[in-house]
């Protein structure tokens, strides 16, 4: 099976320094930029390092700031940004911001990250306008690095939508000395801008090669473009922007036009489920040339091999195991070819795989360059996973008459741990249970004062302060080593790329849509379901349903619904976004989350429910918290701007 060779930040490598730093030595213009193909490419190369970056733990709200990962207890904002957006203390303001996409801005707070946004759409529009006139460019290259360039203005510009609502599109590459007129224009509704980055995805998909290659898995390909396309459609189908009077009936701009549409349209549903079906027939039909796939039965078989099983349920959760860290051996894996665009930005996907790790031993009393395992799924998600029968614990009739808090002798832990789906196992360390670390596995201790127990001191943030751990973005050969002081001296950091999209979203967009768009799922919705579970080892959404009297209608269906993708996209930042457009943010961030109880040092001490400590009051605010503030310093300088509400 061919593995991905190349993703996203390896583009990186020439994009992490400044815009001129692609052009010679001197007074450098734009024609040494467009003077050769490899020069033009290094341009086009920094257009995709100004995408931000999702899997670092403190640049982006992404991974902590839903409601499945939390870090711990201890930390300030400046190094736990995401609870900018969920406590008191040093809120997300327009002056206070932490997430800077915008534009440059001043006074920003300490450990502030920034990503110019607009900078690489100006960028991306110079590189349409200008790689036409490069001497040896081939008729291909033109083609497809146009394509590139169509999929970055729309993607930048769906990054910008995502986080602040209705934009300021750029539709045109805007000359430096341009009056600020030309400069200085409202915000676009959301409608609007959905059709515009639509239209710039439809014209990157036309342009854009099936298939770069085995050396060029992560760049964009048409089925990148026709994925995001979907992504984009949905949301704009969902209930936070599709006729949402209840949040933002005075959401308007200056002139008084409602920048969110008012009435609720259905065939947005229609809509979003045809973009999905068209990515889902173009992902398809590469499997003729092995280029992108979720094949679960070509998983299956190659992780067969190294684990020595035809158990369904052991293959189930290594098959799910594999999409992420691999399958176990200790070479450097590059995931596979499930990913549509990913992240291989090593210095940012080592210092996460870092805090997610647990310590070995617990007298420790720093942890510098050793993993942590502070970044935990939450108890809340832990919940969440079905039975391994593939049913809301409370449907299934296995399990609806167990206490899932009750503690059982035998096994050393709560009954609510003993029933899961392989997915938890593939996903979530937990007390007594199995955890791939270290070179091989072992036994998660976690009662007050074992290995990964509570340390007795809330001044030590590297330590669970829920009593889980992630297992998700661990792989089984990274490891540690102490020295003779006891504290962790070489850590080994295995290679992996992280998702930023992958064909699964296109199955569960696609199911999500059908049901929305008329009440009910239609045979190749069920079908879609079932793809995913067949592959991590559940049984078919009917046979599941079946052995709970049947399969549920109306608002319980659309929950369940959600909780599959919530579940398949679990610790990957996706929840994030979904719980928001969804309109349930506030029920999901505001309560404080549950944990057992870290200063037990016996089980019945242990396994009693509590609320997790925090160093702070939920604030999280409807809508206020939805999306991020304009900065000021923005507001200033175009005074068509109008604030997004709640600031």
């Amino acid at each position: 099976m061919k593995k991905i060779a190349m993703a996203l930040a390896l583009l990186l490598a020439a994009a992490s320094c400044d815009f001129l730093d692609v052009v010679p030595e001197g007074s450098p213009t734009q024609d040494d930029i467009y003077k050769t193909q490899a020069q033009a490419e290094k341009m086009l190369f920094m257009v995709y390092g100004k995408c931000p970056d999702l899997f670092h733990a403190q640049a982006m709200p992404d991974l902590s700031g839903g409601d499945d990962l939390i870090s711990s207890y201890y930390g300030s904002v400046r190094y736990f940004s995401w609870k900018s957006l969920v406590y008191a203390t040093s809120q997300e303001s327009s002056t206070n911001t932490y997430f800077n996409m915008w534009g440059t801005t001043s006074g920003l707070p300490t450990g502030n990250y920034s990503y110019n946004i607009y900078e690489g759409i100006r960028y991306a529009y110079n590189f349409l306008n200008n790689i036409g006139s490069v001497p040896d460019i081939s008729e291909a290259n033109l083609r497809y690095w146009s394509g590139e360039a169509h999929f970055l203005i729309a993607h930048l510009h769906q990054i910008l939508l995502e986080y602040y609502g209705p934009i300021v599109l750029a539709r045109e590459e805007i000359d430096l000395n341009a009056p600020a007129s030309s400069v200085n224009v409202p915000r676009s509704t959301y409608d609007e801008c959905v059709n515009f980055i639509e239209e710039e995805f439809r014209k990157a998909a036309d342009m854009l090669p099936d298939y770069w290659g085995p050396i060029a898995y992560g760049r964009a390909i048409k089925a990148t473009a026709l994925a995001y396309r979907a992504r984009l459609l949905l949301y704009a189908a969902s209930p936070l922007v599709n006729g949402n009077s209840e949040f933002y009936a005075d959401f308007v701009n200056k002139d008084g036009t409602h920048l969110i549409n008012q009435t609720y349209d259905a065939e947005k549903w229609k809509r979003a489920m045809d973009a999905a079906k068209e990515a889902i027939d173009c992902v398809e039909a590469s499997k003729e040339t092995g280029a992108y796939t979720m094949d679960d039965r070509q998983l299956g078989l190659s992780v067969s091999k190294s684990t020595s099983t035809t158990d369904p349920f052991e293959l189930g959760r290594a098959n799910y195991t594999y999409i992420f860290t691999g399958d176990g051996n200790a070479t450097q894996f590059l995931n596979q070819n499930e990913y549509l665009m990913s992240l291989n930005k090593s210095g940012s996907i080592t210092y996460t795989q870092k805090q997610f790790g647990c310590h070995l031993a617990n007298n420790y009393t720093k942890v510098s360059g050793a993993y942590r395992g502070y970044l935990c799924p939450t108890f809340e998600a832990v919940q969440m996973y079905y039975t391994r029968n593939g049913l809301p614990w409370e449907d299934d009739p296995e399990t609806k008459d167990i206490d899932p808090l009750a503690y059982n002798e035998a096994a050393g832990t709560v009954e609510m741990h003993l029933h899961k789906e392989p997915r938890f196992y593939a996903s979530v360390g937990y007390d007594r249970g199995t955890y791939r670390f270290n070179g091989g596995k072992m036994t998660i201790k976690a009662h007050k004062g074992e290995p990964q127990g509570f340390t007795g001191s809330y001044d030590n943030e590297y330590q669970s302060y829920n009593g889980y751990f992630c297992q998700k973005w661990v792989n089984e050969q990274s490891k540690m080593t102490l020295n003779s002081s006891g504290n962790y001296a070489v850590s080994t950091y295995m290679s992996y790329v992280f998702p930023y999209m992958r064909i699964a979203e296109l199955y569960l967009s696609y199911a999500e849509a059908d049901f929305e768009y008329d009440g009910t799922l239609s045979d190749y919705g069920y079908e879609c379901l079932n793809k995913i579970r067949s592959r991590c080892g559940l049984p078919t959404f009917q046979d599941s349903w079946s052995r709970a009297g049947g399969i549920p209608s109306g608002q319980k269906l659309r929950d369940i619904i959600r909780r599959e993708r919530s579940i398949e996209f679990m610790l990957e930042g996706r929840r994030f976004h979904d719980i928001r457009r969804w309109k349930i943010a506030e029920e999901c961030l505001r309560p404080i989350p549950k944990a057992w109880n870290i200063e037990g040092d016996t089980p019945e001490k242990f396994y009693k429910l509590v609320d997790m400590k925090e160093n702070d009051t939920r604030i999280f605010t409807t809508p206020k918290h939805y999306w991020l503030a304009i900065p000021n310093s923005q507001l200033n300088i175009n005074g068509q701007l109008v604030q997004n509400p709640g600031y």
